[in-house]
């Protein structure tokens, strides 16, 4: 016989059963240990997130030799002694470095207006610019070089290619590129030399064998003048010969500028670039160009 086990029966013999949770039981859910930990646990990170940016900063500490009106001569020269004997225990020479004062103004007692010198590192570059042009080994060319020193005084190195057997009809003066030298250029040169063409070379302040900390330019506005002066005395030792410019890059850059000076231009008959750093007014503006593709702005 099948027995039936009335409803009573079932709900006093099983657990009770919660069927839905109820206002109640989200409450007692809400402040729960765990939701606390939780909450706890995002204001903690939350906070640690707004101390970051701060935590990266050190404090500068000052020494205790330093007086209270900053007079800290004393203490740097001795430091500096003590570093010069350990350098010369070691076998290490310091490089001597005359910086302009407008660079580092705690180095004014060099004077205004002295160019950043690098002194045995200008010595090397000139000695390898003087050295290539020297070991020239093509008998169809003659290669040499020579020093002017600039309005600035600074000592600015130029070479020249000559052809030994072709007429020279004009003359060519070239200006490399950034961080670049002339010596770059020779079998360039060669190919103008066998074409009726003498060429010149200027390494522009900081580059090659001229003065100036390697790599490092003031202003362009130097190089712009060291050309000028180059010019002149290119000009003046081949008169009645015509003058053309090549320039690379921002080599183009300064050749541009100083041809735009009209004592210049008239002497010089022709410029040719290659990748020039210079800006161009676009034909068509950026804007202009996109209102014609979405005529809807």
């Amino acid at each position: 016989m099948a027995m039936v086990q009335s409803p009573k029966a079932a709900t006093s013999s099983s657990p009770s059963l919660i069927l839905t949770s109820g206002a109640s039981g989200r409450i007692r859910a809400l402040f729960s240990v765990q939701a606390l930990k939780s909450l706890l646990m995002l204001i903690n990170a939350f906070f640690l997130l707004l101390l970051v940016p701060f935590g990266g900063r050190r404090r500068t500490v000052v020494s205790a030799g330093v007086s209270a009106r900053g007079s800290s001569s004393s203490s740097f020269g001795d430091q500096k002694s003590k570093d010069d004997r350990l350098l010369q225990e070691s076998g290490v020479h310091r490089t001597k470095l005359r910086v302009p004062a407008t660079v580092v103004p705690w180095k004014s007692g060099g004077g205004s207006g002295v160019t950043a010198v690098v002194d045995s590192e200008v010595g090397g570059r000139r000695a390898i610019a003087i050295k290539r042009a020297l070991q020239e080994d093509d008998p169809n060319t003659v290669r040499e070089f020579s020093l002017f020193v600039s309005a600035r005084s600074d000592t600015i190195f130029t070479q020249s290619w000559t052809s030994v057997s072709v007429k020279i009809r004009g003359l060519v003066v070239l200006m490399h590129g950034l961080n670049e030298h002339s010596g770059r250029y020779s079998d360039f040169a060669k190919k103008l030399n066998a074409n009726g063409f003498k060429v010149y070379g200027m390494d522009w302040i900081g580059h090659g064998g001229s003065d100036g900390l390697h790599g490092y330019v003031h202003s362009l506005d130097y190089a712009v003048d060291d050309l000028k002066s180059f010019l002149d005395k290119v000009l003046s030792e081949n008169p009645g010969l015509p003058c053309f410019c090549f320039g690379h890059s921002t080599g183009a850059a300064i050749v541009l500028k100083a041809v735009m000076d009209p004592k210049v231009e008239d002497r010089v008959s022709g410029v040719v670039f290659t990748s020039p750093a210079v800006g161009i007014q676009p034909s068509h503006p950026f804007v202009v160009v996109r209102i014609s593709i979405i005529p809807d702005i």
